[in-house]
């Protein structure tokens, strides 16, 4: 009987500890969920800013000096449109990112199943990979 109560004290310990690690588990997915949901915001409404400008119509001028500025618009509207669709990638990353943490599959490395450590999901809270696979994957030029 002295046995079986101090392994059940141990087993309650052990519970408690997991509960804590779990707590604070917890509460670092809020964190990097309400990160990702500020980038997320930021993002649309830079890009909704760049379609404006990017849907501004130009002159359509036939002086020499309004040509020019036609071709310098035009170079700049796809340079915007080109920033825009960079965002939106960006977005369904981030998206990609908030199902997991919704699947609680966030933080765990897609190619080695491994916990992607703390400072780079800060770095980039939308990463799928640890640094070592996503090294090995831009090496063999899987991912860009």
């Amino acid at each position: 009987m002295f046995f079986g109560g101090i392994a059940h004290k141990l087993f309650m310990v052990n519970e408690l500890r997991s509960a804590e690690v779990f707590l604070m588990r917890a509460t670092e997915l809020k964190k990097f969920k309400k990160l990702l949901l500020e980038q997320r915001a930021k993002l649309t409404g830079s890009m909704g800013r760049m379609a404006e400008e990017a849907l501004k119509p130009n002159g359509g001028g036939q002086d020499v000096d309004e040509i020019a500025d036609q071709g310098s618009d035009q170079f700049e509207q796809q340079l915007t449109l080109g920033l825009m669709e960079a965002g939106q990638q960006e977005v369904a990353r981030i998206d990609e990112a908030l199902k997991r943490i919704e699947d609680k599959t966030y933080g765990i490395c897609e190619g080695c199943q491994a916990k992607i450590p703390k400072p780079r999901l800060e770095a980039v809270p939308s990463a799928r990979y640890c640094v070592e696979c996503q090294s090995k994957l831009e090496r063999f030029g899987v991912l860009g």
